[in-house]
């Protein structure tokens, strides 16, 4: 695998992985609509920059609009609203376990749509993953987690369902397309959407901590859904949707220990099973795929 692939992708794992209890604290304060809106207009800002610095001067390449609003509408809208009313409706903790489910569904979608194939001991290992991940979604029912529910635990599957299916169609497209620009117009299509959502609801005035606030959407923004999408796109373009996917294992480790040190999150033991299964699963899926 590419040296550079790898290190985008766990760079991006740890932005996402500090991002869920930063937007967790941060919704907290104000409508989380708003924080959304906010954030990725400033992605946008960021994104819009490193193109610029990418292409030093040149002329941008002619842009494939069709497939650049589809990967928009999917990856920067429809996922990021579905992200933000999952997270909004469950733990940081549970967030950061389902998100670290991504390559399962990648895979899922790989070879639905023809694009990979995967050996019986590849679907061994997701199906230890897809348990750890089930067990996780169920938690909030048996084993209370304070600020989790059955409802943002599913909505955020079905988050991380979109993502995979933005990324394996991103991949084509990437062949050919530079990865910022790409990020750059995917989040610039979504910013209307975001807005018409926010707006009707938006009443800064209730806002108790606006310097927290502003902090949290800055980070956000310009890391979490600004740089960090660029590297994703480059890491995906270099080793593929579902070896960069599975880097992502590592967010749920940064997101529980953040979550308890600042939100005072301590992990439940049907959560910590779950996510252990998720990422072995993951692990042993690696070694298949390498193996084969």
């Amino acid at each position: 695998m590419s040296p550079s692939g790898v290190i985008m992708a766990v760079a991006v794992a740890v932005i996402w992985g500090v991002n869920v209890p930063v937007m967790k604290a941060g919704l907290e304060e104000v409508d989380p609509f708003f924080f959304n809106a906010a954030r990725l207009t400033l992605s946008a800002v960021a994104l819009g920059l490193l193109d610029a610095a990418e292409r030093r001067g040149r002329p941008a390449p002619p842009t494939p609009w069709r497939k650049v609003v589809l990967l928009g509408l999917l990856s920067s809208l429809v996922y990021q609203v579905l992200f933000l009313v999952g997270m909004d409706a469950t733990s940081a903790g549970n967030t950061a376990i389902i998100v670290s489910s991504g390559p399962l569904w990648t895979a899922v979608i790989e070879r639905v749509m023809g694009v990979d194939r995967h050996s019986l001991r590849a679907w061994g290992a997701l199906a230890v993953a897809f348990i750890g991940t089930l067990l996780v979604t169920l938690t909030g029912i048996d084993d209370p987690v304070e600020g989790a529910s059955l409802f943002g635990n599913l909505v955020m599957l079905a988050a991380m369902g979109t993502w995979a299916f933005a990324s394996v169609l991103s991949r084509p497209l990437l062949e050919t397309f530079p990865a910022t620009r790409l990020a750059f117009l995917a989040v610039l299509v979504s910013l209307p959407g975001h807005w018409a959502l926010a707006a009707p609801r938006l009443d800064l005035a209730e806002v108790e901590r606006p310097l927290f606030v502003a902090l949290a959407i800055a980070y956000s923004g310009v890391l979490s859904t600004g740089i960090a999408y660029s590297l994703w796109n480059r890491s995906v373009k270099d080793l593929g949707a579902a070896r960069t996917a599975a880097f992502s294992n590592l967010v749920p480790v940064v997101a529980l220990t953040v979550a308890w040190v600042f939100l005072h999150e301590a992990p439940r033991p049907l959560q910590l099973t779950g996510g252990g299964l998720v990422v072995a699963g993951l692990l042993m899926w690696r070694t298949a795929r390498q193996s084969t």
